[in-house]
């Protein structure tokens, strides 16, 4: 559609035993954006009050979100399922009470593995600083003599018996130490050296005491370091690979729970959509009341599922914007694209939202930010290489679950390049099949070409003329904008409206005139006064005709001194459209500066391969040269010109006509996953 959706505000009446069954099929519907009945006008509301106790809905969102964030935490996330089929949305509180225990179980098994993991890592730190300090000494006497002084390690030797000696080592897996036991062929106790962090000593001292250490004097050979360091390095990976197995066991337990925690979310989700709607229902004695935005083309189907669920009787009244009840309330915004283009719907959206009953601009914003891009990305291999950048992104976007607008964005403008390629001739910086339109390298380059594009002059006055289209379209719209809001005044006098657009066209004639007349000639004066100076002279009454109008509305009266006032405002005014319009039409100039940019990039890494290669076959790394050289003009190419398309969509497109001041239609909906 070219303008957004007509929209039509309901306002029903039902039996409060009938409002569940509302509330699914409204749900099922998918097309009512709430209001409550108090933001409408009337003293009749003040005795209504909320027919969903808040409480229960803030406790099944609680439980939902808890599941969310336990799926997030599975690794590949779990994914979302459809709400179609989900349940009925009302969930009792012994329910409520299953789901939280069943989230609790969940929570102790996770927290479980995660301090286990945790337990884990700060075992491996420790050993990791141990390992560090011990590298630091020549050996480990050295390593005990600091100990002493400003080493964070316990370094010591003792005797132990041979047949405790096992047992002293597994009670001492569980802090961070090293135990270097010595060879012992005669029996008696074995010499030991044992390296542990100072702040442990109170845990050790006991251990040593019970296995009847005894201290011994370090022996004064260097060895052990290398031992001990070995050591540290096989308890580390020992630890690491139990960290992976913790993971592994993670993973395993969300695999057991993913069908129950996505079912379990599916009807959570489900409850506190019911729950959000219930609330916004309003309730007497013995009926409850509900208001919405529909887009008028569901209106009857709408109506006739409300009436299908009601089982006694219900009153509905349809409102239209802006009138009546509904004058104060602000109209959401839906904007009906098809499939192809809501990735640049996404765009105008980032931008704001078009005022209501204006046009929609997804389908020039698509054709004028392709085009724009093509322009200044004009080759089939690097669009090739961008489009199928654009497709891997959609899979990986599916397959997680995430949107994927941005990615169908990205493909797109890999087939605009691959269109602009062709009509260039350019393949990966190579004329492998003949331009459709004129060979862009061969005309950056100075070289002689057929056709009527010949130098880069000729280039930058197709960008200049694709910006005049892009700029005399942005005025249309904004007419067709002003005539739907019937707002005369401003059509016919404002800046954009039809004097802006005279004074436009005829400045864009005169503009070619002279560059026609190399650059010596303007048409005759007589001519000029009636293609620029009228409508200059009439956009001089714009001030006194808006105070005529308005003026007494607003009760104000004439003072002599406005008369200054209006002069100046027309000086201004005529200031801006002067230079401002100037600057909107040679800011398309960029186009053409980024297209130059790409070719002229594209010739000097040739030039490079050929200065390593001066004749025959390209070496090596030549062709390193040519595939790094793409492979850096498609990533800051692509990325500049997908900017500047944005800005000149923006900045110079949009300014023309676009009032972002709209509110999106966002209804409730087990399709809406917001």
């Amino acid at each position: 559609m070219i303008f957004t959706s007509p929209m039509k505000l309901l306002a029903a009446l039902a039996l409060s035993g009938d409002a569940d069954a509302i509330a699914t099929e409204l749900l099922r519907l998918g097309a009512l954006e709430l209001v409550s009945l108090k933001e409408l006008s009337g003293d009749w509301k003040s005795g209504l009050s909320s027919a969903e106790p808040q409480a229960n809905a803030a406790r099944i969102a609680e439980l939902r979100a808890r599941a969310e964030l336990f799926m997030d935490m599975a690794q590949p996330p779990i994914r979302r399922p459809e709400l179609a089929d989900a349940g009925s949305g009302a969930l009792s509180q012994a329910e409520l009470d299953a789901a939280a225990k069943l989230l609790d179980t969940v929570a102790a098994e996770v927290n479980g593995l995660r301090e286990r993991q945790k337990a884990l890592q700060d075992d491996i730190l420790k050993l990791d600083e141990i390992r560090r300090q011990i590298e630091a000494f020549d050996d480990l006497k050295a390593g005990a003599a600091a100990s002493s002084t400003y080493s964070f390690l316990s370094i010591r030797a003792g005797l132990v018996a041979q047949d405790r000696l096992e047992r002293l080592a597994k009670e001492l897996e569980g802090l961070p130490s090293v135990l270097l036991p010595s060879d012992n062929t005669g029996g008696g106790p074995t010499g030991v050296v044992l390296v542990a962090m100072k702040r442990d000593a109170a845990r050790i001292e006991p251990l040593l005491e019970r296995f009847g250490w005894e201290d011994a004097k370090l022996p004064d050979t260097g060895g052990g370091k290398q031992e001990a360091v070995r050591e540290l390095g096989a308890k580390v990976d020992a630890l690491r690979a139990r960290q992976a197995d913790c993971g592994s066991e993670l993973q395993g337990f969300f695999g057991g729970k993913a069908e129950r925690l996505s079912s379990l979310w599916a009807e959570l989700r489900v409850a506190e959509l019911a729950a959000r709607l219930r609330s916004s229902f309003s309730k007497t004695e013995r009926t409850v009341l509900f208001s919405g935005w529909i887009p008028a083309a569901k209106a009857a189907e709408v109506e006739a599922g409300i009436r299908k669920a009601a089982t006694g009787p219900c009153i509905i009244e349809w409102m239209q914007p802006r009138q009546g009840e509904a004058a104060e309330l602000p109209v959401p915004v839906e904007m009906k694209n098809p499939a192809l283009l809501k990735p640049f719907e996404g765009l105008v959206r980032n931008y704001a939202v078009p005022e209501y009953g204006s046009v929609d601009p997804t389908p020039f914003v698509a054709l004028a930010y392709l085009a724009m891009f093509g322009l200044m990305f004009g080759d089939a291999g690097h669009g090739l290489v961008v489009a199928l950048l654009g497709i891997v992104g959609i899979a990986q976007a599916r397959r997680l679950g995430k949107p994927d607008g941005l990615f169908k964005v990205v493909a797109y403008c890999g087939g605009a390049a691959i269109v602009a390629g062709m009509l260039f001739g350019s393949y990966f910086g190579v004329e492998l099949l003949p331009p459709l339109w004129f060979d862009y390298h061969a005309v950056v380059n100075g070289l002689a070409t057929a056709g009527g594009v010949r130098s880069i002059y000729d280039i930058l006055g197709i960008t200049i003329r694709f910006g005049m289209a892009v700029l005399g379209t942005g005025f249309l719209l904004n007419w067709i904008n002003l005539i739907r809001k019937r707002d005369w005044f401003t059509l016919f006098m404002d800046k954009g409206g039809f004097l802006g657009g005279w004074i436009y066209g005829a400045g864009a004639w005169v503009a070619f005139y002279f560059v026609a007349h190399d650059y010596k000639g303007l048409p005759p004066t007589s001519l000029l006064a009636v293609l620029l100076g009228l409508p200059s002279l009439l956009l001089a009454a714009k001030g006194p005709l808006e105070f005529l109008l308005h003026g007494k509305r607003n009760a104000k009266r004439f003072k002599p001194g406005m008369i200054m006032d209006f002069i100046m405002e027309w000086i201004v005014e005529l200031l801006e459209i002067y230079s401002g319009y100037l600057a909107n039409t040679l800011s398309f100039m960029r186009v053409a500066g980024l297209g130059i940019a790409h070719v002229s990039l594209m010739t000097a890494f040739f030039q490079i391969a050929r200065m390593i290669s001066p004749s025959g076959p390209l070496s090596p790394a030549a062709i390193a040269v040519l595939v790094l050289g793409n492979a850096l003009v498609i990533a800051l190419e692509g990325l500049s010109a997908g900017i500047q398309s944005l800005r000149l969509n923006y900045y110079e497109f949009f300014s023309r006509y676009f009032n972002g001041s709209g509110k999106a239609y966002r209804p409730i909906s087990l399709r809406y996953k917001d």
